[in-house]
């Protein structure tokens, strides 16, 4: 009850501040990469370090434990993070959006985002452990930084192993100063304040998803703790809906279902409820070809840009700076084909 309950209303509130805002990470890297506008970016930022701050203190009161999270690890496979990164981008480049951007879109009655997503979530599971998982494990383990500690596979264990605790605390800290002072002092940003609370919300809702499953694990309701993430989730509730009881809902499944509600609530209160289909065949074959770059990179890289940007920056797991790097290669690099050849042309990035 509470993974099911809590991953709906966390989700509930990230979709609805992502439809409130228009917050949209695909939006916010063309914005810089075309514009030179870099408050979209900024605006992420300022999301992750509300997540961080409400993470970390949650993690302080002991509300949860990200040792028993899927990031604590002995080894780094930093060119699986970097790889799935960057096919993640790709993906996104030639869609529009990302895996939440996507269940953002559907909120508001946007067919293509749902046929997307389902093609995306059959993608996911297939290439985790179906059909597509022996090509995946070609990409798996070339080459990995071994880590004394599961610890260490966070920047304050690792840092701490090098320079000593309180350095590391610093460090980390000063970190973080940086995010909010790029947030505090971008007058474009400052102009947006619907952006700005959006930003703030969705990182409320990724650490209130550490929080919900931290509580879960010690209530014996779940074997891991985890926060919000997109790609595999997908596949998760196609194949709930197709062969089990919807009261046996874990939180990945509820957040997602959460994020689509938030969006509808927001969207029709805004009366930006619009029912939307694809142009002509070319447009849906790109969307199909991006949601296949989605799944498989997205599985590879163990997240998106919510599952690694987010969650597993709120923790400052290693895996994170890597994925995101990817993801913004492979954005540049989608846009760049897009821009090649406009025959495939696509519409501009919002949620």
């Amino acid at each position: 009850m509470i993974l099911t309950a809590g991953g709906f209303v966390c989700g509930l509130v990230a979709g609805a501040a992502a439809r409130y805002g228009h917050l949209c990470s695909m939006g916010a890297i063309e914005d810089a990469e075309l514009g030179g506008n870099w408050r979209g970016v900024k605006a992420w930022g300022l999301a992750l370090a509300t997540a961080i701050v409400a993470t970390q203190t949650s993690y302080y009161f002991g509300l949860f434990d990200p040792l028993k999270s899927i990031y604590a690890t002995t080894s780094l496979d930093w060119p699986a993070a970097l790889l799935g990164g960057i096919l993640f981008g790709v993906g996104m480049a030639l869609i529009g959006t990302c895996s939440f951007g996507l269940l953002v879109r559907l909120g508001s009655g946007d067919l293509r985002a749902f046929f997307t997503a389902v093609i995306a979530g059959v993608a996911a599971v297939s290439v985790n452990n179906g059909a597509l998982s022996a090509l995946r494990l070609q990409f798996e383990g070339l080459s990995t930084i071994a880590l004394e500690t599961p610890d260490q596979a966070f920047a304050p264990g690792l840092l701490a192993a090098f320079v000593g605790t309180q350095p590391s605390t610093i460090i980390c800290r000063l970190l973080l100063c940086v995010l909010f002072l790029c947030a505090a002092f971008d007058e474009k940003l400052l102009r947006r304040p619907r952006l700005m609370i959006s930003a703030i919300l969705l990182g409320l809702a990724v650490a209130g998803g550490w929080v919900v499953t931290g509580l879960a694990y010690e209530a014996l309701e779940t074997a891991r703790v985890e926060s919000l993430s997109f790609v595999m989730p997908g596949g998760r509730t196609l194949l709930q809906l197709m062969s089990e009881s919807l009261r046996d809902t874990g939180f990945s499944v509820a957040s997602l279902i959460g994020v689509v509600c938030g969006s509808f609530l927001v969207a029709k209160l805004r009366q930006e409820v619009l029912w939307e289909a694809f142009d002509d065949v070319r447009e849906m074959r790109r969307h199909m070809l991006g949601a296949l770059f989605m799944a498989f990179g997205g599985v590879l890289a163990k997240g998106c840009t919510i599952g690694q940007g987010m969650s597993a920056g709120s923790v400052l797991a290693l895996s994170m700076p890597i994925v995101v790097l990817g993801i913004f290669i492979g954005a540049k690099i989608g846009l760049a084909i897009l821009i090649g050849r406009p025959f495939l042309g696509r519409e501009r990035s919002q949620s």
